[in-house]
């Protein structure tokens, strides 16, 4: 299918690498304890499922280091630039280099090494990850007093950056989607009120539903939670298309869909918030919704706009609701527990920069428990296994990214002797 050369994140804070915590509403989350994060931005204890996917498929990482280091390297990748860019490196290579005590030293010895290299360019990945956290999907909608950021405005910054620097990407370029659960979980959005829209499809095909909307354009927006969202994504794919339909045949996408409330300790009877476990009852049916109707999109894209809409063999769907179901009734097969980790859990840098300890701290147990502290967002554990998740879709779809093959992986993947799908 595609060699991917460049990887483009578009989501919320199952994605984040730093975006959130950086602005007024995210500094303000932290303070007033609404949002919890790592020591860099991460919404972990550590890396997230794209830090899992950059290691893996070019051998270098952003949570490396210490805080300081991975502040700094992971600030290249939030916006899209000449910086953006990974080098691909062999699987027999260490993940990095092991730093003496003195970073400055260790700085200086790097720079000259590079000077002194082959003038050959080892194979690069670029890479930007736009992703927010608080972001949601449908902009009809305005909820917490404006503090959630909208997925366009993540999509428009892109096209801008894009379209700003010097040399254009050249090569696949894989957009990556995957958005929703703060529409439904976090605003509160409602799906649809039956005794006041009577005229709604009683399907999860999309196209009824957009055939539906333009008949009933006042019906189709206040209410209404999971078409508008799911129209949205197809309008952005879209976007993307027109503003560069130069390099369409490059353009690839895979959206990803939400896994159950029930995968978090905040929504599970007997574990979590009484609260959060009522809210569960009516949350996860409408993303059960979402998630059909985002199959329906994906699988028969709507004509049009024929010029700009992907080809079928151009977008796929990531069915992360399937595999961390699957993940979920078989815990002790993935040395999981099912268990929140104690407030105050620190990222574990390998290698580490002196003083840091060679060794982590935290029990297995601790690091091995489903969700963090904040009872809702998954731990460094589970985010490496939906990464082999989507590491897999992506090869079983055609496409290669950087040292990832369908070869490599299956030699190289973490529980590799365990299953790569759903049955």
């Amino acid at each position: 299918m595609a060699d991917i050369k460049n990887v483009v994140i578009l989501g919320d804070s199952m994605s984040d690498i730093g975006n959130k915590w950086l602005w007024p509403t995210g500094v303000l989350g932290r303070l007033t304890g609404a949002m919890r994060v790592n020591e860099t931005g991460r919404f972990s204890d550590g890396k997230n499922w794209t830090d899992f996917l950059i290691e893996w498929s070019t051998g270098e990482s952003l949570m490396w280091g210490d805080r300081e280091v991975t502040i700094r390297k992971s600030t290249d990748y939030r916006t899209l630039s000449s910086s953006s860019v990974l080098s691909v490196n062999t699987w027999d290579r260490p993940l990095e280099t092991k730093p003496p005590e003195d970073l400055d030293a260790y700085l200086t010895a790097l720079l000259k090494a590079n000077k002194q290299k082959a003038t050959t360019t080892p194979p690069q990945i670029t890479y930007v990850n736009y992703s927010m956290g608080g972001c949601i999907v449908t902009r009809d909608w305005t909820p917490k007093f404006g503090a959630l950021t909208y997925l366009r405005g993540q999509v428009e910054n892109y096209i801008a950056q894009r379209n700003y620097m010097k040399k254009p990407l050249a090569g696949a370029t894989m957009h990556i989607i995957w958005i929703g659960l703060n529409d439904f979980v976090t605003a509160k959005r409602p799906d649809y009120d039956s005794d006041k829209v009577k005229t709604l499809p009683s399907t999860n095909d999309y196209a009824a539903w957009k055939t539906w909307s333009k008949t009933h354009p006042g019906d189709s927006t206040n209410g209404v939670g999971v078409f508008p969202a799911v129209a949205e994504i197809q309008s952005l794919v879209e976007s993307i298309n027109s503003r560069f339909s130069t390099a369409k045949a490059d353009n690839y996408f895979m959206v990803i869909d939400l896994p159950s409330v029930y995968n978090a300790i905040r929504y599970i009877e007997g574990l979590g918030e009484p609260t959060k476990v009522a809210e569960a009852k009516s949350i996860d049916p409408i993303m059960q919704r979402y998630n059909a109707m985002l199959e329906s999109l994906v699988q028969n894209w709507p004509a049009d706009d024929p010029t700009n809409a992907p080809a079928p063999d151009h977008v796929h769907l990531v069915q992360m609701s399937r595999w961390m179901d699957y993940v979920s009734e078989n815990l002790d097969t993935w040395q999981l527990s099912k268990k929140a980790q104690k407030h105050g859990v620190q990222p574990f840098y390998n290698p580490a920069i002196p003083p840091a300890p060679t060794e982590d701290p935290e029990s297995s147990e601790t690091r091995r428990g489903i969700t963090t502290s904040d009872l809702g967002h998954p731990t460094e554990a589970v985010y490496s296994i939906m990464a082999r998740y989507f590491v897999t879709k992506l090869l079983q779809n055609g496409h290669t990214l950087g040292r990832l093959t369908s070869d490599t992986w299956r030699q190289n993947a973490p529980f590799n002797a365990l299953p790569f799908d759903v049955k």
